[in-house]
């Protein structure tokens, strides 16, 4: 079975240099159960471990980047957007704390 990971977010070759170390302790337990899981797909220790913690970090991160609405709730957040009032005190103080947080 090929190492190589297909999900463009890994961005890993077989070939490429490994040069990066991750150490990790477990029990023995934790360790004999990941040994398992391993044998049974067919995979090494090394190569388990590594496409599963890319495949695990991956769906977190795209799960960080999106934001999932009801059919109600979406329709509120786009009348919001078509609404034309002025922002309120609340609101325009915590825009200018967002900005202040990712600016710097």
């Amino acid at each position: 079975m090929s190492t190589a990971s297909t999900h463009p977010d890994h961005a890993t070759r077989d070939d490429s240099p490994k040069k990066a170390r991750l150490d990790l302790r477990s029990t023995e337990s934790q360790k004999s159960l990941i040994e398992k899981a391993a044998a049974l797909s067919g995979e090494s220790l090394t190569s388990y471990v590594l496409s599963t913690l890319l495949d695990r970090s991956a769906r977190i991160i795209r799960e960080h980047k999106s934001t999932e609405l009801t059919l109600g709730d979406w329709e509120k957040f786009n009348d919001m957007l078509r609404d034309d009032t002025e922002p309120n005190a609340k609101l325009s103080d915590a825009l200018r704390q967002y900005r202040r947080r990712i600016s710097g």
